[in-house]
């Protein structure tokens, strides 16, 4: 194994653009972006708040299912690639600041039926506060949709590079959801090919970047059978979680 040094992006996270650039990589699986929306959309109803835009990769799914989707995202560099993508989309607004710094009973005046988190939670250092502030914005019977990285066993520098506080377990995923008083509805892994070469990278090479050049041998070698296999077969284990939690009324 190589000893590689890497940046800790924890708390630096929303002013580099490492993560716009990171998620220009990340965009070219999109088999992979459809099978995430799949695990999402069930969940999601007309009206809905995405914390953590990013540059618009699962924006642009959103607004063709949704009646109205609001996105925040604090990162400026994500931000002008997202408003390029996005364009003056009449179901589509962009607020660019943290979700901290919006006026709760403003938010709420939305009647937003979710609030959408694709790889954020792990973002947030404290994420039952962050659970709790979603829950309080929504409808009575709105849901919580969160897709997180799975596995503290599987975290590396690539983990510290996008700035990840922690990976989620199914059990510290459920108490996170719990303490935050809401009703977990679904939770499962995805993707368990694709644990193996997170825990490669972490652990032997000590990649601190995606390949392109993974990415790309993932999306038409792999995903092809092995998406469509997860239908039928949900996996015992995975690279990622999803869950979804529902404020009671």
């Amino acid at each position: 194994m190589q000893d590689v040094s890497h940046t800790d992006r924890r708390y630096s996270q929303t002013q580099d653009r490492y993560a716009a650039d990171d998620l220009e990589t990340i965009q070219e699986a999109q088999r992979y972006a459809n099978h995430v929306f799949g695990l999402v959309r069930p969940f999601l109803g007309s009206r809905v708040l995405e914390v953590g835009s990013g540059i618009g990769t699962m924006t642009s799914r959103l607004v063709d299912v949704a009646e109205m989707v609001v996105g925040i995202e604090p990162n400026p560099n994500c931000t002008t690639r997202i408003q390029e993508a996005m364009g003056s989309h009449p179901r589509f607004t962009l607020r660019t600041c943290h979700f901290e710094e919006c006026e709760p009973e403003e938010l709420a005046s939305h009647r937003f039926e979710s609030v959408l988190l694709v790889n954020v939670l792990e973002h947030i250092e404290e994420d039952v506060n962050a659970l709790t502030a979603f829950k309080r914005i929504l409808v009575p019977n709105g849901r919580v949709v969160v897709f997180v990285p799975a596995l503290q066993m599987a975290y590396g520098p690539l983990d510290a590079e996008l700035g990840h506080h922690r990976r989620y377990s199914k059990r510290t995923l459920r108490a996170a959801f719990e303490a935050a008083g809401l009703e977990l509805v679904r939770l499962r892994y995805t993707n368990p090919i694709g644990l193996a070469g997170w825990m490669y990278n972490a652990h032997i090479s000590k990649s601190t970047k995606h390949s392109l050049a993974q990415v790309k041998l993932f999306e038409t070698l792999i995903a092809p059978w092995a998406l469509p296999l997860e239908r039928l077969l949900p996996p015992p284990i995975g690279l990622s979680l999803i869950a979804v939690g529902r404020r009671a009324i």
